[in-house]
């Protein structure tokens, strides 16, 4: 049986394609391992440098594409695919050239490439919603820590103050000497509270209760301030004298009135008319004691033109401010003796002190110019001076006041609209 063969049939004519050869019982089989291996490795090496020729040929496809051609730009949406806007064009000198690789059988568009060439917050189309990015941060207004010594400049208002440091009027009049706060000299200083409210250091032992009470506000209005150190606080907890400055925020008082408030002293007798004397203020610009009036008491405007009233009378501003060019005359407000005549150190630069009656004055401030003099009589009409900007003025205007038995009268109330 060993030495049995099959003979093969001998091969036919209609038969192109054999697929199965018999071999016979028992015959040793033989390895073609190495072969198979052989054939496996050249197949890899085959596709690798087939796919190495695709990309080098589309590499130099996209290096020579036309100069100056934009990328298109992309826009993403919610969805749905990646929708392409052709882009504006801006002429370059020298165009970077842009290469893309892509995979074998990725189309020439490379969403990836354009997303990476397009600028930064780019137009969005029409029909599509877009969130716009930005890199930056916006940081947010932050009260100051502490209460702030501002020097006092030219042309400074209370007003202007108040505005710039975003507090009221009151909470700069109440943390400072009136006198300071009157006068507004040049170089000194005032205390701004960094908000609105009363920095208090008591003279005598109270409770923030007490302090609460004083000031109008809640006891926990303190407490609970960043500006104290005030955390483990109760209301009944008491502050001993003269050693902690307490911020208040809210706090108010009596209100200040703020206003030039000289010295003024008067004598009977003497005089011209009967009217005695009177001595109005201090300063280079004081006439010492002179005649008190002389006049009938009737008023009329200080000018003549086109002014506007660039501010009015308030608890904080003693006159009517009336806007015009320097060098535009003014007119005696009504007949009378000149009582002060020349510059003023609170704030009214040179300025003219007309007393009408006994207990009526009027008061001209920021003139550029005085044609009077200390004891002169004028009459209603007259012209005494021009205006100009000088003292504390941020530009051309007078100052008008009429002030009855020496305190400030908001002119309208005498002489009627401006």
């Amino acid at each position: 049986m060993s030495n049995f063969r099959i003979p093969e049939p001998p091969p036919s004519a209609d038969d192109t394609n054999p697929s199965i050869a018999i071999r016979p019982p028992n015959a040793p089989a033989r390895s073609n391992g190495w072969l198979n291996r052989a054939l496996l490795m050249g197949a890899i090496l085959f596709y690798v440098a087939a796919g190495a020729s695709y990309l080098l040929l589309h590499v130099l496809k996209v290096g020579q594409s036309a100069p100056g051609t934009p990328a298109p730009q992309v826009v993403i949406v919610a969805n749905g695919a990646p929708t392409l806007a052709p882009a504006t064009v801006v002429p370059a000198t020298n165009p970077p050239t842009v290469i893309v690789a892509q995979a074998p059988g990725v189309p020439d568009t490379d969403v990836i490439g354009s997303l990476m060439q397009q600028p930064p917050d780019s137009a969005p189309l029409d029909n599509l919603l877009y969130r716009q990015q930005t890199a930056f941060t916006v940081a947010p207004a932050r009260p100051r820590p502490a209460p702030i010594d501002y020097a006092i400049r030219v042309g400074d208002t209370i007003e202007g103050i108040a505005k710039r440091f975003n507090i009221t009027q009151d909470s700069i009049i109440w943390n400072n000497d009136v006198g300071y706060v009157n006068r507004l000299a040049v170089g000194t200083t005032l205390r701004i509270p960094p908000v609105d409210g009363i920095l208090y250091k008591p003279t005598a032992d109270e409770t923030l209760d007490q302090i609460a009470n004083k000031f109008k506000v809640s006891p926990y209005a303190m407490i609970d301030s960043e500006y104290n150190r005030l955390t483990a606080a109760r209301p009944e907890t008491m502050i001993p004298a003269n050693e902690l400055e307490i911020m208040i925020p809210g706090g108010v008082t009596k209100k200040v009135a703020i206003y030039w408030k000289p010295t003024v002293s008067t004598r009977a007798g003497g005089g011209t008319r009967g009217t005695g004397t009177v001595s109005f203020g201090g300063g280079p610009g004081s006439c010492g004691y002179v005649s008190n009036g002389g006049g009938d008491g009737s008023l009329g405007r200080p000018l003549n033109g086109n002014y506007s009233v660039q501010r009015g009378f308030s608890s904080y501003h003693s006159g009517i401010d009336l806007a015009i060019s320097t060098g535009t005359s003014v007119f005696a407000a009504g007949a009378g003796t000149v009582i002060f005549a020349g510059w003023s150190e609170w704030g009214y630069g040179n300025a003219i002190v007309i007393a009408h009656t006994p207990g009526l004055w009027t008061l001209y401030g920021h003139l550029s110019r005085i044609n009077v003099s200390c004891g002169q009589f004028v009459e209603r009409g007259a012209g005494i001076g021009a205006v100009g900007s000088t003292g504390n003025s941020t530009g051309p205007h007078l100052h008008f006041e009429t002030r009855v038995n020496g305190e400030p009268v908001d002119p309208r109330s005498i002489l009627g609209g401006f």
